[in-house]
């Protein structure tokens, strides 16, 4: 990471800006400036605000109040073409390219647009060429968008954009889907172009690519700014930690069992019995081998294996981007992958995977709150009974309500209207009434106050404590996690790169979120 720029009026200014989604409140007097020739870094959990604010910047997204600066232009009010014209380009996570089209091709067509401020004269066709040998892929010139791998096609979309001559250039993940060795080379250009004096906000969730090559840092967490400084200074930053791995507080009085059977990463040489003072093999209710999978060219998962012993914990840990919500697809049949193999309980998954796994055992809590809004809690609850024959509405209830003593006053009310941790509740009490064997967790915590928190994961500590059930969960409040599990894995760029016991864990996860140590 080289020195600041020398000082000189911001390139771009964000002032006090705020967005309301009805009753959300998805920005909150959020501010920042980046300067010319700078790298500056926008990062934070995920949800809290990142891409909100890219298309404030950009003008897909009207602001409740605030205003956006693009040097000493008030382009607030301006439409997205007209910020474009005022030296704004931006690249999306998702790739926009034109497929049937070569990489020159897909470069010219933006050179044709952008004709004033091109150095030398150059023509489109010019320009395209100049900018594809800036970042080092004009030897793919003449090959179609569609038949380059993911790390090179996100670089023709770079290209493209500085085609535009832009002087503020965003990036929203411009990593994803690229392994470490095309992170690294993505890393160079943008260090270079930041030399020639191009202002770059980098929305990223690879944290050794943020801590590596950004001047300056803001990071966002529920809409607003938390912290801001050089990355030394916001990797300590005791509030920034809090955001990305949770607080260290005990749970209450739930305290899981002494650890049964540790989860296996394939190639690890570790010993797994089936019971103290046995030497029988355990029973694996999840093994995954050599994996591979994504979506359409992305390929987010690399080569994952791993064994998930039956009536085991495991957590499942990583940043932003890191796949982890990709294998769970995987593993649940919700994603068929490119590669490898997938066994559930000895049996290997099939077509229609997701129905019969759901039928046999397994069951899914995804990030996203599964509930039926416009019916009431107790018709939540009676949708489940209807899987299996024999299975009472009231028992359901009763148990449900036992569980999360919140919602015993709740039955009769919209799940719709319930609070976001009532409907997490309501969410987990519905999966746990089809009794299953095999219970995956996405983000069980995900946009809730650490209180509610505590309570969802009291319940976990207690099924763990079972021992009858096998949990993998997938959580931001790592600390939580990790008192929870038997053992967990850390995800890193769709690949395994940490395996351990929580309290090995616990100590090396910090890099995994925010970066090595400079």
């Amino acid at each position: 990471m080289g020195d600041l720029p020398p000082a000189a009026g911001p390139a771009l200014v964000v002032a006090d800006v705020s967005v309301l989604f009805g009753g959300l409140l998805a920005l909150d007097a959020v501010g920042l400036d980046v300067a010319a020739g700078e790298i500056h870094g926008l990062i934070g959990p995920n949800g809290a605000g990142k891409t909100t604010l890219f298309n404030v910047i950009t003008g897909l997204q009207k602001p409740t109040r605030g205003t956006v600066h693009l040097a000493s232009h008030d382009v607030t009010r301006s439409r997205p073409h007209v910020r474009s014209r005022r030296g704004l380009g931006r690249t999306f996570q998702r790739l926009e390219l034109f497929g049937t089209l070569t990489a020159r091709e897909n470069v010219q067509m933006a050179a044709e647009v952008e004709r004033r401020g091109r150095r030398g004269g150059r023509t489109a066709r010019e320009e395209a060429e100049y900018q594809l040998a800036r970042i080092g892929i004009l030897h793919v010139a003449d090959h179609t968008a569609d038949s380059l791998p993911t790390g090179l096609a996100r670089l023709v979309e770079l290209a493209r954009t500085l085609a535009t001559s832009p002087t503020v250039l965003l990036l929203d993940e411009p990593s994803s889907g690229l392994n470490a060795e095309e992170s690294h080379a993505l890393g160079g250009v943008l260090t270079q172009v930041a030399g020639e004096g191009m202002a770059v906000l980098l929305v990223e969730h690879d944290m050794a690519l943020v801590m590596g090559i950004c001047h300056r840092l803001d990071v966002l967490d529920n809409g607003q700014v938390i912290a801001c400084g050089d990355p030394s200074s916001v990797r300590s930053n005791a509030r920034v930690q809090e955001a990305y791995l949770g607080v260290d507080a005990p749970l209450g009085d739930a305290r899981p069992a002494p650890p049964k059977v540790p989860a296996v990463a394939r190639g690890v040489a570790t010993s797994c019995g089936s019971g103290p003072g046995t030497d029988q093999p355990a029973a694996m209710a999840i093994s995954v081998e050599n994996v591979r999978a994504g979506y359409g060219r992305i390929e987010v998962l690399h080569g994952i294996s791993l064994d998930v012993p039956s009536g085991s914990a495991l957590a499942l840990l990583g940043s932003n981007g890191a796949g982890k919500s990709t294998l769970l697809k995987v593993i649940s049949g919700q994603l068929t992958p490119t590669a490898g193999k997938v066994e559930v309980e000895g049996r290997p998954l099939g077509r229609h995977a997701a129905e019969s796994l759901a039928r046999s055992g397994m069951c899914t809590v995804p990030e996203a709150r599964s509930i039926f809004p416009n019916l009431t809690v107790s018709e939540n609850l009676l949708m489940y009974t209807f899987r299996r024959r024999g299975l009472r509405p009231a028992e359901v209830e009763e148990r449900a309500m036992a569980r999360f003593p919140s919602l015993g006053s709740r039955r009769r009310q919209l799940a719709g209207t319930l609070s976001g941790g009532e409907q997490r509740m309501l969410s987990m009490a519905r999966a746990l009434a089809t009794e299953p064997r095999i219970l995956l967790l996405d983000e069980l915590s995900m946009g809730l106050a650490p209180l509610v928190v505590a309570e969802l994961y009291e319940v976990v500590g207690t099924l763990v404590s079972s021992g009858d059930l096998t949990i993998v969960m997938v959580e931001q409040f790592v600390h939580t996690a990790l008192r929870i599990a038997d053992q967990a894995v850390v995800m890193v760029n769709g690949e395994l790169v940490r395996r351990g016991t929580p309290d090995e864990i616990r100590a090396e996860v910090m890099g995994a979120y925010l970066g090595a140590d400079a």
